[in-house]
């Protein structure tokens, strides 16, 4: 499959990783050695928004872990620009290639061999009586719990005018099919494929089992609220959080905007779940 052609790359580092800092030189003489126009960033934690000034970028290359990944896709705002990520973590699931492997994959991308994963986003808003008090968006899941304190929370959960119960857990996890990989799995939930435009919905440790992981499209707003006394806290993607009050609630939807994957044309999901030792054969 031949692809638009590549000719302005935004190149973005962990903010504190010198080694991806340093391959980041490399590969900007590199790519302009071909005629090809970069513009450098670092996603240091306090920088809120990425800005590449002005002019169009074709891709996002992206030198860290699925960390970085989940930030840079939170910090360009909704901007339909390709993300390719070179992993400098642990797990580097939302990635495509290790440091090695770099002039491979971008001799490959920039000859127009590769795929446009398609990955939904959730936005949400939390509402205190009828004022927006907090909104954002997220890539893998949000997550409410009590923040540091072990102790169980009561959450009433409806889908659209569904009332689906009230659930008795350490807390909830509602996740996209990216994130179902991460924290939802950990706790029970299913595997969904990346690209699907589901909610993923599981509960955290829910006392006596009373409520299994569900799966719901997006035909509906996903609505759930604490029913007891606080703290209560939301996370973003495991990155940011929010102290939210009694009375508090929580709306999820679908985001308007999508995260764009480059990923290699031989690059497929079942063998990426077996790298990362998701699943195995006999």
């Amino acid at each position: 499959m031949m692809n638009d052609a590549v000719h302005h790359i935004g190149i973005v580092t962990g903010g504190r990783n010198g080694q991806a800092a340093e391959l980041a030189g490399e590969i900007r003489q590199w790519l302009e050695a071909r005629n090809i126009s970069v513009r450098s960033i670092a996603n240091d934690h306090d920088r809120e928004i990425l800005d590449f000034g002005p002019g169009p970028l074709d891709l996002l290359l992206v030198l860290g872990g699925d960390g970085t990944m989940l930030g840079v896709a939170r910090k360009i705002r909704g901007q339909a620009i390709p993300l390719l990520g070179i992993n400098f973590g642990t797990l580097g699931f939302l990635t495509e290639g290790c440091p090695s492997q770099w002039r491979e994959l971008l001799e490959e991308v920039l000859g127009g061999e590769y795929l446009i994963s398609k990955r939904v986003l959730l936005e949400f808003q939390v509402f205190r009586e009828d004022w927006v008090v907090h909104r954002g968006s997220v890539v893998n899941e949000l997550v409410i719990n009590r923040g540091n304190m072990a102790k169980l929370i009561r959450i009433n959960l409806w889908y659209g005018s569904d009332h689906l119960g009230v659930i008795r857990a350490d807390g909830l996890i509602v996740s996209t099919p990216t994130g179902s990989t991460g924290y939802s799995v950990s706790a029970g939930g299913p595997i969904v494929y990346p690209e699907l435009d589901v909610f993923v919905v599981t509960p955290i440790c829910p006392f006596l089992h009373a409520f299994r992981p569900m799966v719901l499209p997006f035909q509906e707003t996903l609505t759930f609220y604490p029913e007891d006394g606080g703290p209560y806290y939301l996370t973003q993607d495991g990155q940011a959080g929010f102290y939210m009050q009694d009375g508090d609630r929580v709306e999820v939807r679908r985001g308007d905007a999508e995260l764009l994957l480059v990923r290699p044309e031989h690059s497929a999901y079942a063998a990426k779940l077996k790298a990362k030792g998701f699943i195995r054969g006999a």
